[in-house]
């Protein structure tokens, strides 16, 4: 059966296999796109760092730079990382609802590679949009990567239930030779089956995960699910947060923002300082 536990902790449980996926994936590009928009001066926040692929690099490139993150396993690997390649940086464990930091510290705030969405509601996801800009000096800038919540939207809105394939996946874990008739994608060290849906309604995002590991053959389940907000919806919550959106990318090589554009890519900068209104 899939894992239904809260976010963190599904991230705790597959933090091994995490790594080699989100490492196999853009980010050199990523780091890239921030270099080319962030200019290195300030304090700066990677908000849901995970095990530190953005914020290890971008420390070495003379970022003042935080990590913070809800998982202790991926942080436990950020830290090694970070030990190895001779950076020496924070990396915070702590909710992005309330961020345990003072007023107005940081010039930036990177939310990268989809790590905003993952809270109970989007009063949640206000609410640390809002916590992010009270962290934010005024005019400071917030880099948000996100899915597309409109290519999703088109490409798996009507694919087949979750109820079906959670079926399929659990006969996965009782026969594992019923695995042969799928097409597994290869990692270092396991193989990985993925099923996607989203629900228009909801914009819920939800990726069945099934890990079958190289050396013991055992098959672990797990659900991902992320909401996905449209560009319009998001201009609204990041007004009501306080932060203006001044670009938007389609891509981390700064494409035209489309429909079909693979990413949602928001340069946004506080534009209400909370000294001001005390």
């Amino acid at each position: 059966m899939k894992n239904e536990l809260p976010t963190s902790m599904v991230f705790d449980q597959i933090s091994g296999y995490w790594t080699e996926m989100v490492d196999a994936h853009s980010t050199e590009k990523q780091v890239s796109f921030v270099l080319r928009h962030l200019d290195a001066e300030g304090l700066v926040l990677d908000l849901c760092c995970g095990n530190g692929r953005h914020t290890i690099p971008l420390c070495k490139a003379g970022y003042n730079i935080v990590g913070l993150d809800a998982s202790p396993r991926l942080l436990q690997l950020a830290k090694r990382k970070a030990a190895k390649a001779g950076a020496g940086l924070a990396l915070i464990k702590a909710d992005m609802r309330f961020l345990p930091f003072r007023l107005e510290i940081f010039a930036a705030v990177l939310s990268l590679d989809t790590s905003f969405g993952y809270l109970s509601s989007e009063g949640e996801d206000l609410r640390s949009l809002t916590e992010l800009s009270r962290t934010l000096v005024d005019q400071g800038v917030l880099l948000l990567d996100v899915f597309n919540h409109e290519r999703e939207r088109r490409h798996h809105g009507k694919k087949v239930g979750f109820e079906f394939w959670n079926f399929v996946f659990c006969l996965l874990q009782k026969f594992p030779w019923f695995s042969a008739f799928f097409r597994w994608r290869e990692f270092t060290s396991f193989f990985l089956l993925q099923k996607r849906s989203m629900e228009a309604k909801t914009g819920l995002m939800r990726d069945l995960w099934a890990f079958r590991d190289k050396k013991t053959a055992r098959i672990t389940i797990v659900e991902h699910v992320v909401r996905l907000y449209a560009s319009s919806r998001l201009k609204t919550l990041l007004g009501v947060a306080g932060l203006e959106i001044l670009g938007i990318f389609g891509s981390y090589e700064e494409e035209e923002y489309w429909e079909e554009s693979g990413r949602l890519i928001i340069y946004a900068e506080k534009t209400i300082s909370l000294r001001k209104q005390e």
